[in-house]
């Protein structure tokens, strides 16, 4: 049993206030770890932190921006592996995936501190007129963390808001909150500037809920679910505060009949068992041209078959919740279980699930349109690529997909009319790059996170008329 008592702010561990805890018992680990249940005095406490920092960093010149940035991504680079393992311990991720996770976060520093400049201009605007266009800081941002990929949400976000100027308070999941404890204490070894780096731990309802509500938080940062989403903006309606949010997704991938099988076997698998399906991003539903449709299910089960133990390639169901909820979800739909062409409803791992495949399942059943955030694919035809589209468009998210096809011309005007913030032709959802902006259309969220676009969302924009006589 590990017990932390405090939170982080003014750049120390200081004692919670609270005398409440809640508890996260690892799936693949004996260990339970407790956290402070943080209470308003704790959150007020840390604020306070937080605009000391603000003040601060707003001062700092993008030099010295740089050389925290980099300090950060050298302490990363050089602890991936310790990281990476405490990562694995509360999520249930195979530890081969933690690192490759921890080192793309390193990456996303580097392209941070490598991108970062000053990004004011002038411009002239007629014979009596010229113009400024500033960027400056918004201020404190609430940084909510969700619990399946901590560390590069963490990374997608955090160098960014800081390189725009800002403090932050990070709240990560209840249920995984060790990596983000690790990266406290390289904040506190590198001796970062007082109050700019905060974190506070706690429930989503209770503490989450406070920070997105308070009048001197600026800005929130949230990655989840969209029903939390959702209420996220009602919270931050009544001041008005700047959102970034990435929510949910019910992704596709579009194979069409040029597609190589071999190859796309391969991605397909990638994209939708990866981190146990446990992603945004996964791609759930699978759109087959017809022509091709029963040569390619009979190549992707010949090739899961061939598949040992999927525990090695993808790990465990990181909660009680999600694993109860995609249980459940399937049990209740359990008419359908005829149209279950892989795998079955085997319930017997309290902590993992083998892929389960469906085929034909009505467009408008819950499976085709509901995020179960495991290792679930639906498969579906259609005839023509219009077809396609309006299949893959016909849900209320739009956060990513992946195309198949020897035709890249074909490929590219297919991505121009899909309503995805994401889109891979003939690759995985696991390539990414952290010079690309990252973010979804509809109830996927808004705003982008990563790329220079990261230090966009995180600044206000300010234009300048000026008269020259």
């Amino acid at each position: 049993m590990k017990k932390l008592n405090k939170i982080f702010y003014d750049n120390e561990w200081r004692i919670s206030s609270s005398n409440k805890y809640f508890k996260s018992n690892t799936f693949n680990s004996k260990k339970i770890f407790y956290y402070p249940e943080c209470n308003k005095l704790d959150i007020q406490r840390t604020i306070l932190s937080a605009k000391r920092g603000f003040k601060y960093n707003k001062k700092l010149n993008l030099i010295e921006r740089k050389k925290f940035i980099f300090k950060i991504y050298n302490q990363i680079k050089k602890n991936y592996k310790k990281i990476a393992k405490v990562e694995s311990l509360e999520t249930g991720k195979n530890i081969s995936d933690a690192e490759k996770e921890i080192l793309h976060s390193a990456n996303i520093w580097l392209f941070a501190f490598k991108s970062l400049k000053n990004n004011n201009s002038k411009l002239k605007l007629s014979k009596q007129h010229n113009g400024h266009i500033i960027y400056e800081p918004v201020g404190i941002v609430s940084l909510i963390i969700p619990w399946n990929f901590p560390f590069v949400v963490l990374s997608e976000r955090l160098p960014f808001i800081l390189g725009s100027g800002n403090s932050v308070i990070i709240k990560p999941s209840e249920f995984a909150s060790q990596s983000m404890i690790y990266f406290m204490n390289i904040i506190k070894k590198i001796n970062f500037p007082i109050g700019i780096i905060n974190l506070i731990t706690g429930s989503g309802p209770k503490v989450g809920s406070y920070l997105t509500k308070n009048k001197d938080i600026n800005m929130v940062s949230f990655t989840g679910s969209t029903k939390v989403g959702k209420k996220i903006i009602r919270n931050t309606s009544k001041n008005i505060k700047r959102l970034s949010l990435e929510l949910g997704g019910k992704n596709s991938i579009i194979v069409l009949a040029d597609a190589d099988l071999d190859k796309t076997i391969n991605i397909l698998i990638n994209s939708f068992t990866g981190n146990a399906g446990q992603s945004c991003v996964s791609t759930s539903r699978l759109l087959v041209d017809i022509k091709i449709k029963e040569k390619l299910i009979k190549k992707l089960i010949n090739r899961l078959t061939k598949i040992k133990n999927f525990k090695k390639i993808y790990g465990f169901i990181s909660t009680r919740f999600q694993y109860n909820f995609i249980k459940k979800s399937i049990q209740n739909n359990n008419r359908y279980n005829n149209n279950i062409i892989y795998g079955q409803e085997n319930f017997k791992h309290k902590n993992f699930i083998s892929p389960i495949i469906f085929k034909d399942l009505p467009q408008n059943h819950i499976f085709n349109k509901k995020e179960l955030f495991g290792p679930i694919l639906s498969i579906n035809s259609f005839e023509n690529e219009n077809q396609a589209i309006n299949i893959s468009n016909s849900t209320k998210y739009g956060l990513s997909a992946v195309i198949c096809s020897r035709d890249k011309k074909k490929s590219f005007k297919i991505a121009e009319r899909l309503n995805s913030g994401r889109i891979w032709i003939n690759e995985s959802v696991k390539i990414n790059y952290p010079s690309l902006p990252i973010g979804g259309y509809k109830e996927s969220g808004f705003n982008r996170e990563s790329g220079t676009e990261g230090f966009r969302t995180y600044s206000e924009i300010k234009s300048i008329i000026y008269n020259k006589n």
